[in-house]
C-alpha cells in the first residue's frame, strides 16, 4: 500500500541492445591494450580482463576487478599474476588430495 493506501502491482522490463552499450567498454579495453604495448608487456592482461569481459581467466568480484584495473592503469604491479599462480597451486592441491 504505497499510493493512496491501495495495493499496487508494478512490473518493469528493461530491454536494451548490447552492442551500442558495450562500445565504451570495448574502447576502454583497447586503451588498456595500448597501455600494455607502451609498457612492453605481453600476454594476458588479467586485471583488465577481469573487469571488461564476461568470462575472464580469473573471476573476481566487481569491486576487486575495478581496483585491479585501476592499479593496472596507474602502472602498479598487476597482482593478478601472482594470484593466478596461487590459484593454480590450490587447484593442483585439490586434485592431488
Amino acid at each position: 500500500n504505497i499510493f493512496g493506501d491501495i495495493p499496487i502491482n508494478l512490473e518493469l522490463r528493461l530491454s536494451v541492445e548490447d552492442s551500442p552499450n558495450s562500445a565504451g567498454i570495448v574502447i576502454d579495453a583497447i586503451r588498456c591494450c595500448k597501455l600494455a604495448l607502451d609498457r612492453n608487456e605481453g600476454g594476458v592482461l588479467y586485471s583488465p580482463s577481469a573487469y571488461f569481459t564476461k568470462h575472464p581467466p580469473i573471476q573476481y568480484t566487481d569491486d576487486q576487478a575495478y581496483r585491479l584495473t585501476e592499479e593496472f592503469i596507474n602502472g602498479t604491479i598487476d597482482i593478478a599474476k601472482p594470484l593466478l599462480k596461487e590459484k593454480v597451486r590450490s587447484n593442483e592441491r585439490e586434485i592431488n588430495n
